[in-house]
């Protein structure tokens, strides 16, 4: 029993010491400076790394651009050397030569050439091929960037909206918590009095102390959310401006199969895989100009000296020298490559094969997920009215429940139950709010239409001043 009265003991303690900080807490967030989406977005575009990356893969492919018309450019080549030589040599015959220009045995000496190449192509199908796959490439980059932007702003209104979300039920706890209190010092009075008996009084308290831990992790749950804009925006957020209570949220007109079209024709994840299916046939074409000819225009010069050998003797001090110059047209005509080639073709449309069942695949599933979106936009809109019925009724039933329990009709148990509906109505509507928007924003993604006039919109729907 002992052991029991403690744990009950520091149990009351830790709720005491949570229900202080809650209430710390809350001014403390109320000093901050109060952020909007836009300024979080804003934020985001400067700090977000994903984005900071996206960048510089999308620059760093622009350079395929220059790298694709390099291939049709001349090309200079230029190569030297210099050998030492140190060079010995033995007659095996008995006679040894008469001439003494041939009679050494040793020869030192140094030699230098050099050569410079000009070559620029003529006709080489491979060089146009690469460079129409690069062409592709850059164009992917260009969409996965986009990607990227829209990709933020639905990153930063999550993290924005959960967030409130979570402030909410911070805020809806404490509300439950003073309205469970208010309830306990009626049923204390009552108690007192006489009129009631001593278990009103352990089921208010019960739900007050369940309130007050749901509040620690509701708490908790706020923090980490305010972590994760951190993690987008580099810095923690002050206070977030709450979407307007009075806000009403118009139902959309457009039919679902309206949104599906716009999505199979602006779907950034669908183009990019479109793309990749040019760039597979331009890796199909590039891998059968391996058959193809190569002409190429050739201008060379080379210079060579060797200032000894043996024909001189070791101690000559002659040498010889050479000269080259030469223009022409270099042909290579490819024969037979043991079938590398051919496999390499094959292999090439049997991948261009699979992203194409690969792309009808994905849109299937975007026309499915934007139906979705569509249908949960208008289930929202349903239950943000229904919601408002029931909260509205839950006020008036909560009323009629405290009156009855004044007057002795009702006891505490109800009152708390009548408590939680209106408290649970509250809730509903606030995350059927929330989810409106983000479905909306969900829908505006998945059809590539998300942009910037978008979330300019929804700042729209946020509390002026």
């Amino acid at each position: 029993m002992e052991i029991i009265f403690n744990l009950r003991n520091l149990l009351h303690q830790t709720l005491l010491a949570s229900a202080t900080a809650i209430a710390l807490f809350t001014p403390m967030l109320d000093a901050q400076e109060v952020t909007d989406l836009i300024s979080l977005y804003e934020d985001a575009l400067k700090n977000d790394s994903v984005l900071s990356s996206a960048r510089f893969q999308n620059k760093a492919a622009q350079e395929l651009v220059k790298q694709g018309k390099s291939l049709f450019l001349p090309s200079v080549t230029m190569n030297a050397s210099f050998d030492s030589q140190d060079k010995e040599r033995k007659f095996l015959t008995s006679s040894l030569p008469t001439n003494d220009l041939l009679s050494g045995k040793k020869a030192d000496y140094e030699s230098y050439d050099y050569g410079v190449t000009l070559k620029q192509p003529l006709f080489n199908y491979s060089a146009y091929a690469q460079y129409k796959k690069m062409l592709s490439q850059v164009s992917l980059a260009d969409k996965q960037l986009i990607k990227t932007q829209q990709d933020l702003i639905y990153r930063i209104s999550k993290a924005y909206f959960e967030t409130l979300l979570a402030k909410d039920q911070v805020d809806l706890f404490q509300y439950q918590r003073a309205s469970i209190q208010g309830q306990l010092s009626k049923a204390e009075a009552q108690f007192e009095a006489g009129l009631i008996s001593v278990t009103d009084i352990n089921e208010a308290k019960t739900k007050k102390a369940l309130i007050e831990a749901q509040q620690i992790s509701a708490i908790h749950k706020l923090r980490i959310k305010k972590r994760e804009i951190q993690v987008i925006t580099g810095k923690l957020p002050g206070k977030l401006t709450p979407l307007n209570p009075i806000i009403t949220f118009t139902e959309i007109d457009n039919l679902a199969d309206d949104w599906i079209a716009i999505a199979q024709e602006n779907n950034l994840d669908l183009r990019i895989k479109m793309d990749e299916i040019k760039i597979a046939e331009r890796e199909v074409d590039s891998r059968r100009s391996d058959h193809y000819p190569t002409i190429d225009a050739i201008a060379s010069r080379s210079r060579n000296w060797d200032k000894g050998g043996f024909p001189y003797g070791a101690t000559a001090n002659g040498g010889m020298r050479s000269f080259s110059d030469t223009i022409g047209v270099e042909i290579s005509i490819p024969i037979f490559s043991g079938g590398m080639t051919s496999s390499r073709v094959r292999e090439a449309v049997l991948l261009k094969s699979k992203l194409e069942h690969d792309v009808e695949y994905l849109r299937r599933g975007i026309g499915l997920e934007v139906r979705n979106y569509y249908l949960s936009l208008q289930t929202n809109f349903s239950e943000i009215k229904a919601y408002e019925q029931a909260m509205n009724a839950a006020t008036l039933q909560l009323e009629s429940t405290q009156l009855g329990f004044e007057e002795g009709l009702r006891n505490s148990l109800e009152v708390l139950d009548a408590q939680q509906i209106l408290f649970n109505a509250k809730l509903n509507i606030l995350e059927s709010r929330y989810n409106y928007v983000m479905n909306f924003i969900n829908l505006k993604l998945s059809s590539g239409m998300l942009s910037f006039e978008d979330l300019n919109e929804i700042n729209q729907y946020l509390m002026v001043g």
